[in-house]
């Protein structure tokens, strides 16, 4: 049996595999030589392609390697050429005449020697200087600190030193004349959705329909599962939790960890010639396993970044009781609706190993004492993680609750919703008011600036607490992913974690849970109100515990 040529394809992406490449550019270029053109429209390569045409001036592209820099360079210079580059210059660097002058492309400024750079640079910073008078531009691929560090060491490149730095702390500070465009502020959970759409088309897994093995195939069973629109926008919000807390997935690892979240690192050849104890591992690697990295070996699990991320927010290792009596006992509860679905999600299929689960769970129930039988210990992570992509009725159980954040469904409501951001400022200076002191302090509307030893340098009345949402960019496609806190032009940047941590301490959680994420940022931020304050001579504010309300209350002490 001739295999199916996509899953080839997929296989370029497996780290283990020979075929493997670690540049993002060959990845979308070579895959026509399969017939399997692979490219997502990004609002950067439009934007770029727009400038060009329009109102050409010199652009640097940072990011991490596999940001998509090169594959950028390369559509840009296509989109604008009457040829397509097919190789680049073993020096990495092509000029390409268009109406409007010259682009000199830089592949990537890391691979060439200093000389080269500095040579490079100069010429770029000229340029800028004087608005392009020659008409010669630059696009040039650069990592971030590779390019601030040779920046910083010379002192004859000062002024596009500067430029660079103010355009790398404010994208809005690029201009007409010079623009540096970061690659890290992409939201990676935009692309997910576009992957997933394209690699499960039909038409690339027609050939799998001829296949003896189809029905015993755990690609194609993750194919078909991972095509279902509920399982895939499942997976696109475990992306956007990413987002939420500020880790950013490049374009090739998003690649690699999607395609082995399908394959599992396997290919046709596997699936068709595998005897009884391989088929049997096959089955233990269905698109929830392969998600968070389980059964994969050290050496892929180090080079796939993605899934140390996805580790940390594992649905499989939380125990909710509700959801743990559901999997074990869903099909015994005397609800109709709920024993049907029980009966749908924990099935005989593949990844249930054909009913070997069916039979083990009726064992557990009926012989669990003479058997002493490790069963659910075995199973229910595996079938947690199975119920969070698959349960369908988002009102019989919290399904985020399997999910290491207690308000992650409040901070995404957040976003775009004046209303809700007006309402929780309470909330957040409350938790703040406990962050600062590290005591339970009573719920109040002014923001306390205090020390640990609960002196009280400043009061802030919940007015002067703003909530901003970051700006969208039309530039890029980048998704508003985070807030920050302003007091009187103090800011904080507020991602899920700090929002998580205000809110169980509002709520009256305990102080050490999230502590090492947040603790500099809230250190920082409580030492800047300080300063700010301007506290009375006359009067001392302190926090005093008040034994009737079990909590400290603002208190003060007149100075004679």
């Amino acid at each position: 049996m001739v295999g199916n040529p996509f899953v080839d394809y997929l296989n370029q992406f497996n780290v283990m595999s020979p075929n493997h490449s670690k540049i993002y550019d060959e990845y979308t270029y070579e895959a026509k030589e399969n017939n399997f053109s692979f490219t997502i429209e990004t609002k950067i390569e439009d934007h770029l392609i727009s400038l060009f045409k329009n109102e050409p001036h010199s652009v640097i592209l940072t990011g991490n390697a596999g940001d998509g820099k090169t594959r950028l360079c390369r559509s840009i210079y296509n989109s604008l050429s009457f040829s397509e580059l097919n190789d680049w210059p073993n020096e990495g660097i092509i000029d390409l005449k268009f109406d409007k002058g010259i682009i000199r492309f830089v592949k990537d400024l890391s691979e060439l020697k200093d000389e080269i750079i500095e040579n490079e640079l100069l010429k770029l910073q000229s340029y800028i200087q004087n608005n392009h008078q020659e008409k010669i531009y630059y696009l040039i691929a650069a990592n971030e600190g590779k390019l601030t560090k040779f920046l910083s060491r010379n002192s004859q490149m000062n002024y596009l030193k500067e430029s660079v730095r103010d355009r790398l702390k404010d994208y809005s500070n690029n201009k007409k004349q010079f623009s540096v465009m970061n690659l890290l502020d992409v939201t990676s959970s935009l692309y997910v959705d576009k992957v997933l759409e394209e690699w499960n088309k039909d038409s690339n897994w027609e050939l799998c329909n001829r296949c003896s093995r189809k029905k015993t195939c755990i690609i194609q069973f993750n194919h078909e599962k991972t095509s279902n629109e509920q399982v895939k926008d499942r997976l696109v919000e475990q992306y956007r939790l990413l987002d939420y807390l500020g880790t950013h997935i490049t374009m090739r690892e998003l690649l690699i960890h999607i395609s082995y979240a399908l394959t599992g690192g396997y290919d046709c050849s596997d699936i068709q010639n595998a005897k009884h104890d391989e088929f049997a591992k096959q089955m233990d690697r269905p698109f929830y396993e392969n998600f968070y990295g389980h059964g994969i070996e050290a050496e892929a699990f180090s080079e796939m970044r993605a899934l140390k991320a996805f580790r940390e927010v594992d649905p499989g290792n939380y125990s909710i009781s509700n959801i743990d009596d559901f999997i074990i006992n869903g099909d015994l509860s005397s609800n109709k609706r709920l024993e049907e679905i029980h009966r749908q999600i924990f099935n005989a299929d593949l990844d249930l190993k054909l009913g070997y689960f069916i039979k083990k769970l009726d064992i557990y129930r009926n012989h669990n004492k003479e058997s002493n039988d490790n069963f659910v210990n075995e199973w229910i992570n595996k079938l947690r993680r199975k119920f969070y992509f698959e349960f369908p009725d988002e009102s019989l159980f919290d399904r985020k609750s399997l999910i290491p954040f207690n308000y992650v469904s409040d901070y995404g409501d957040l976003f775009n919703n004046i209303s809700k951001l007006g309402k929780i400022r309470r909330d957040i200076i409350n938790g703040l008011n406990r962050a600062f002191s590290k005591k339970l302090v009573a719920p109040t509307n002014d923001l306390l600036a205090t020390n640990d030893n609960l002196m009280i340098h400043g009061t802030y009345k919940m007015k002067n607490l703003k909530i901003n949402q970051e700006n969208a960019r039309p530039e890029m496609d980048h998704r508003a992913s985070k807030f920050s806190l302003s007091v009187d032009g103090v800011l904080i940047p507020m991602d899920l974690h700090l929002f998580e941590y205000l809110m169980r301490l509002n709520a009256g959680n305990t102080h050490n849970l999230l502590r090492e994420d947040v603790e500099i940022l809230l250190d920082t931020f409580k030492n800047e109100l300080i300063k700010l304050s301007e506290p009375d001579p006359d009067i001392l504010s302190i926090l005093r515990y008040d034994s009737d309300k079990g909590m400290y209350i603002e208190d003060e002490i007149f100075i004679p």
